[in-house]
């Protein structure tokens, strides 16, 4: 065993534990269902652990008492709890799974505990209550099927029911929606880490379904180019809301951990090395993990250690990375990191939950200087800023492109006239009226874009093409909070900037990303950034947060820009 590795998750354990009791234990009355069981299971895992300073500690009975009471209190009269989702089977099954790790940690035990097992009774009792519901219930995610089939994996470890196997059987029939590179279907780390791969992992250990860790292999191999010396990874790509979101990388310990040692696999040693010197992400239930998982808590694959928190081990940093089916492209030159995305999903059904919409095309980090978000906004009949349709790699380049188009509708023909101007609803794109649009002729305009991005050593050259209507665009530059601008100038919009000639810099402790050129400012060119009607009608948004620098222009011709990063010497 990684003793040492075991010390750190019990030290952060007892301080998560002793935080909540300090500060929180009076609001069990008022958690939702997850939150109180994963505070139960907490109470739990330090309890039971001989490492943990509140071993046996019999004080903690009060506080165990007051989470099973809520949990009871919430679980309806089919045995599943409510949530956002009204009668969720899979919101139920995230705190049956914690459920699970709770009696399986109780049961593992040398003998019985008097402070247990009332805690055994009670919580048997709501897996007892849940288990029909559980079997006959739907889903309305991809992730969300294999939530439910590791609580159905774990329910019949504890109460055997064949109906609960067949059921489990029949999703998982569906097949694993990982594609080609090794992204799930969600292309989303927060889903990765808090739902398909550790329900993965749980449904190969508690049903012998170990062909089920190769899709966890591959997931984790396609993330390791992804991380970021700050202790995050990029999430641009991402289908759910972490698309929007800087997402910490601390989730991943757990998988690379695990199958590093299972494996001997020097490269996910490396990563969880790495990931290991972050804050821990739920300590107590990666404690309890430890605890029911021979593999987590055995010594790592020797490898070189990380410098800290701030460098990343080798296998994390190839030169190149290419997500193909994200659109994702990513490569390190000259100590720079550049990250090309041009894989939003069509917007056909409109701006929502389960697409890839986030506008960013391109971030470039140099050191501590961020560049977090570059989008292109144009005026186009408010169609919003550009999200690239089309996206191929060549070598050191990519090439995305987008061609948008608006009508203006011609009178309808004679045989579609009717007598009490009453015409279909319909929707033609951009706004619904009661106009019949497909039976009218159409006048079409069109603004096709292309981008070149390439890279260099140490810097990013951005070429930007238009064909089609002339109208003004809108460069947008947002640098992460914290560091100093040179060269710009105050934009119109409060708080924001332009760069209206030569090259600007952003500065982080003397890391230097320098940009531009700058175009000339012109009142009918607005240096600011529209996100399309479909957010604006609303009064939604999605913009980012950070420094704002613009370069506003015209779409005529095309507009070269350079991004380069280097080191103020001391």
């Amino acid at each position: 065993m990684d003793t040492v590795f075991i010390e750190q998750v019990a030290g952060a354990a007892d301080r998560h534990v002793a935080e909540f009791l300090a500060t929180r234990d009076d609001d069990v009355p008022a958690l939702a269902h997850r939150p109180a069981m994963a505070m139960l299971l907490d109470l739990v895992t330090v309890y039971t652990a001989p490492g943990s300073g509140f071993h046996r500690q019999e004080h903690l009975r009060g506080a165990m008492d007051r989470c099973l009471d809520r949990l009871e209190a919430l679980q309806g009269p089919t045995g599943l709890f409510d949530g956002t989702n009204l009668c969720s089977p899979p919101d139920s099954a995230f705190t049956l799974n914690d459920v699970c790790l709770a009696l399986r940690l109780i049961r593992g035990l040398a003998a019985p505990d008097p402070v247990l097992d009332p805690v055994d009774r009670r919580l048997a009792a709501i897996v007892d209550r849940s288990a029909d519901a559980m079997v006959a219930g739907g889903v309305h995610t991809p992730n969300h099927r294999w939530e439910l089939c590791a609580a159905l994996a774990q329910m019949n470890m504890l109460q055997p029911r064949q109906d609960i196997l067949d059921r489990m059987e029949q999703w998982l029939a569906e097949g694993i929606d990982q594609l080609a590179d090794g992204m799930y279907s969600e292309r989303s780390p927060l889903y990765a880490t808090a739902v398909t791969n550790p329900s993965l992992l749980t449904i190969a250990d508690a049903a012998g379904r170990h062909e089920l860790l190769d899709h966890v292999r591959r997931n984790l191999t396609a993330f390791l180019p992804w991380f970021n010396a700050d202790g995050t990874v990029e999430s641009v790509f991402s289908r759910r809301q972490d698309q929007w979101m800087s997402f910490g990388a601390a989730p991943f310990l757990h998988g690379y951990r695990r199958l590093a040692v299972q494996d001997g696999r020097g490269d996910f040693a490396a990563a969880a090395t790495w990931l290991g010197t972050l804050p821990l992400h739920e300590p107590a239930k990666l404690l309890a993990l430890t605890r029911l998982d021979p593999w987590l808590g055995m010594a790592l694959p020797a490898v070189p250690p990380p410098d800290g928190a701030a460098s990343l081990p080798l296998p994390l940093v190839p030169a190149d990375a290419a997500l193909e089916s994200c659109g994702a492209y990513r490569f390190r030159r000259g100590g720079a990191v550049a990250t090309v995305f041009g894989g939003c999903d069509p917007l056909e059904p409109g701006v929502g939950s389960g697409l890839a919409t986030n506008p960013t095309f391109l971030r470039f980090r140099h050191g501590s200087a961020e560049l977090s978000h570059v989008r292109l906004s144009r005026s186009f009949f408010d169609l919003g800023p550009f999200r690239s349709q089309h996206t191929v790699r060549h070598g050191s380049s990519v090439v995305l492109s987008e061609e948008l188009t608006a009508n203006f509708y011609q009178p309808l023909p004679a045989g579609k006239l009717r007598a009490d101007g009453i015409y279909p609803l319909e929707h033609e794109g951009r706004f619904s009226a009661g106009m019949e649009f497909s039976a009218r002729p159409k006048d079409v305009h069109r603004l096709a874009t292309q981008m070149t991005v390439e890279a260099g050593e140490g810097e990013i050259g951005l070429d930007i093409g238009f064909q089609g209507t002339r109208t003004a665009f809108a460069l947008e530059l947002t640098f992460a909070p914290g560091g100093e601008l040179g060269g710009v100038q105050p934009g119109a919009v409060p708080g924001t900037f332009q760069l209206v000639s030569g090259t600007g810099t952003y500065s982080v402790d003397g890391d230097v990303i320098e940009f531009g050129p700058g175009l000339a400012a012109d009142a009918d060119a607005p240096a600011a950034y529209n996100p399309g009607e479909s957010y604006r009608y609303l009064a939604g948004t999605n913009a980012s947060a950070g420094l704002k620098v613009y370069i506003a222009g015209w779409t005529e011709g095309s507009q070269q820009f350079t991004f380069r990063g280097y080191t103020r010497p001391e």
